[in-house]
């Protein structure tokens, strides 16, 4: 009997707490560790501190490593390998870069969704409620989706270099210091690959993940106001008074927090149009090297070889994938949005009603949708277009060959 009371008051202290920006808990406290975002209660100089050592280390020496072992690659084998992990590395600073260019903007999101999870909280509809906390696990669940995916990744490098049968690091880079005859050197060039591995691990984690994590949240809260929407009017008594002028107040709010979902759209563009634009770059870079790399590692037989191009290739397809899907989602969300105006019961209502209706209909048919670079469309059709070129161009490939 306890038992049961505690799981009545557990459920209902759930509908009494909603905070959506939860989905981005994950990404905040890496942006934190990483020094793009100033934890609360650092003081500035210690946090300035440990943001410039760490960047500077990581994010900036880091890539600079793996461009100059590129620049100095003889053979095509080793630069199919080498485009391939500094290319992605060189892609997620430049998004890590954007995350901090974009800060204030994010801000301005958290606002936003603090406003729309009181609205949600004070309707208190166990549909609402139920889209809003899926969508918020749904975008944790992608942040884990990468970082096992970078799990496997730097697990792999390392597992290469245990097998090795002579010296090797856990990914092609260059340092001026002879780490082939120098124990010492050898040891403190892994130490740091490895430190510098995991930190850009973490950055690229984050910064693949928070583009799905944004499109999912504000489906959420779309597919939410779609609900609130098409309850307008019923059930309908247009016998009472006062029923008119209740169900205009209503609409009022719907549309109140349809300007703050376009808000919201509008800030998320800001913030998403680079990064997907270089996830785009990133990822048919990176599908055409890894095509060359399996047509000239087969005569090598490294296996080890192709199994990190794999995971490369896997990553990047994944991802683009995921933000395609998530930006298809929403721009169908959008337009559901659209339909549950029409889906009202406007029939039964004022003259005013109607009116403001109208003009919401007329901005509402307007889709939602996220262009990478301004441009592109983040959507499942621009998804296929990149495997078609890409498949294009591995055939040609295997032609020349």
């Amino acid at each position: 009997m306890a038992a049961q009371q505690l799981r009545k008051f557990e459920l209902a202290r759930e509908h009494l707490v909603l905070d959506t920006h939860e989905a981005f808990s994950y990404h905040w406290r890496v942006w934190e560790l990483t020094g793009l975002i100033r934890p609360s209660g650092r003081s500035r100089p210690r946090y300035l501190l440990q943001a410039i050592s760490l960047n500077v280390l990581v994010t900036l020496l880091f890539p600079l490593t793996l461009l100059a072992r590129l620049i100095l690659t003889r053979n095509l084998q080793e630069l199919c390998e080498n485009l391939t992990i500094t290319m992605t590395d060189i892609a997620a600073n430049f998004k890590f870069i954007n995350v901090f260019l974009v800060r204030r903007q994010l801000d301005r999101i958290r606002e936003l969704l603090q406003v729309l999870d009181r609205r949600a909280l004070s309707v208190q509809h166990p549909e609402e409620l139920d889209a809003l906390r899926q969508a918020v696990s749904t975008a944790r669940r992608s942040f884990r989706i990468f970082a096992g995916i970078f799990v496997v990744g730097t697990l792999l490098s390392c597992i290469r270099v245990a097998i090795a049968k002579e010296r090797r690091l856990l990914y092609p880079a260059w340092f001026a210091v002879d780490w082939l005859s120098s124990d010492l050197a050898y040891v403190c060039i892994c130490c740091y690959q490895l430190f510098g591995l995991i930190v850009q691990a973490i950055q690229d984690c984050a910064n693949d993940s928070y583009p799905p994590a944004y499109l999912c949240v504000l489906t959420g809260h779309m597919r939410a106001l779609e609900l609130r929407v098409r309850r307008l009017g019923y059930p309908g008594h247009p016998e009472c008074p006062s029923w008119c002028r209740i169900v205009q107040l209503e609409l009022h709010d719907c549309i109140e927090d349809f300007i703050h979902i376009s808000q919201l759209h509008a800030s998320i563009q800001q913030i998403l149009s680079i990064a997907c634009l270089a996830q785009f770059l990133c990822t048919a870079t990176v599908q055409c090297t890894v095509a060359m790399h399996f047509l000239y590692v087969t005569d090598s037989h490294d296996l080890s070889a192709m199994m990190l191009s794999s995971v490369f290739f896997l990553a990047v397809t994944l991802g683009v994938f995921i933000i395609c899907y998530f930006g298809d989602r929403m721009r169908s969300q959008s337009e559901q949005l659209c339909d549950a105006f029409y889906a009202c019961n406007w029939l039964d209502q004022s003259p005013q009603f109607r009116r403001l209706l109208i003009f919401t209909l007329m901005r509402s048919q307007r889709t939602f949708c996220i262009y990478a670079g301004g441009y592109i469309a983040v959507t499942l059709e621009t998804f296929e277009q990149v495997i078609r070129s890409t498949y294009s161009a591995f055939t040609l490939l295997l032609r020349a060959k």
